[in-house]
């Protein structure tokens, strides 16, 4: 008879996990500059007193378990152990050139191993700058990066808005606040009755992030107001990017001078826009196949969409671009604020996609 054995088998650590990004909220509504840039900054300080740790040589720093999740601590212990965001985990594994998410699954002895090499094993010293949170690592980024934070980001437009005139023009129709943050400008003087009854407006998305999810970006916008959709134009079509590297003054006039230009570009996305009520688009099924930007779920949801406006009980196999695009902003609105923005992006480019080339 045949011993059995009585030893368990090794049962390996589970992974380390990450601490929490700050939560991302979109909301729409109807408010002055002022009020809605305080919003912005509240959400901001309830995530925590944020500052700037500069790290001269990251390699004197080595990943550690706090309480069963990523941290940093470094080598001379002069502070304590710092616990990774999400992002910043997803921050340190890029700089190392680790496979964040195949990271994540390893039993936490590995993890650690496997990070701590590649910290080593890097051939220089590298300036980095931790971008804390309380006392939480919200984002790992490189000596070179110039911040313009919530508070910062809101001070800037509102100089932009009052040195060229336009404050009291403005209402804030929506705003994201989070790992990227959003304010949507909308200039109610330049409303167009588009068909009788529904009302666009021209305006202006300004998009930032204090956590390295993005460069700063100033687009024209046009707001539908019987449904809150809206629309970013195209990237060729006026939206302007800074990135945050150099003096942070380059990205306060940056933006402050691209407030008047997104707007003159946004008067000529309305005039596409008017146009998009006439132009029909054909093959709708081939059209939203064609749409690689969107994954399947996304694509069933503009399907969905496109059901609505046609008033179908099945996919149409044609409607008016201005329904198709109405229909993808529409779809947009399920998203996260910040792939809600790129699927708003998205459809500016169908719209000047097909009313360019008509």
């Amino acid at each position: 008879m045949q011993a059995t054995s009585s030893i368990a088998p090794t049962q390996l650590p589970p992974p380390l996990r990450t601490s929490s990004d700050m939560a991302s909220t979109w909301t729409d509504g109807d408010l002055d500059f002022d009020t809605a840039a305080e919003k912005i900054v509240k959400a901001h300080a309830w995530d925590g007193a944020h500052r700037d740790l500069p790290v001269g040589d990251l390699k004197t720093w080595a990943v550690s378990a706090r309480n069963g999740r990523f941290a940093l601590v470094p080598l001379a212990r002069h502070h304590e152990p710092r616990v990774l965001r999400g992002s910043a985990f997803s921050h340190l594994a890029a700089r190392l050139g680790a496979p964040a998410d195949f990271i994540r699954r390893l039993p936490a002895p590995l993890q650690l191993a496997t990070l701590n090499f590649l910290l080593c094993d890097r051939d220089e010293g590298a300036a980095t700058t931790l971008r804390l949170r309380g006392d939480e690592i919200a984002a790992v980024v490189s000596g070179r990066y110039a911040p313009l934070d919530a508070h910062e980001l809101v001070d800037t437009i509102r100089a932009g808005l009052v040195r060229f005139g336009v404050l009291a023009d403005v209402r804030v129709k929506s705003w994201a606040s989070g790992l990227v943050d959003n304010l949507r400008l909308v200039f109610p003087a330049e409303s167009t009755a588009v068909e009788v009854g529904d009302v666009s407006a021209v305006g202006i998305d300004i998009t930032g992030s204090s956590f390295a999810k993005s460069a700063i970006h100033v687009s024209p916008v046009i707001w539908r107001l019987v449904c809150k959709n809206g629309m970013r134009a195209a990237e060729r079509r006026g939206a302007m990017s800074f990135r945050h590297v150099g003096d942070p003054q380059r990205l306060r006039d940056g933006v402050a001078e691209a407030i008047p230009s997104a707007l003159v570009h946004a008067r000529g996305v309305m005039t596409q826009w008017k146009r998009a009520v006439t132009f029909m688009v054909e093959d709708v099924a081939r059209q939203v196949e064609e749409l690689r930007e969107l994954t399947i779920p996304e694509r069933k949801s503009l399907e969905n969409e496109l059901q609505t406006e046609a008033r179908t009980a099945s996919l149409p196999s044609s409607v008016r671009l201005y329904d198709f695009v109405n229909a993808l902003t529409a779809s947009a609105k399920a998203a996260a604020p910040a792939r809600r923005l790129e699927l708003e992006s998205v459809a500016g480019q169908v719209l000047s996609r097909h009313i360019g080339r008509a």
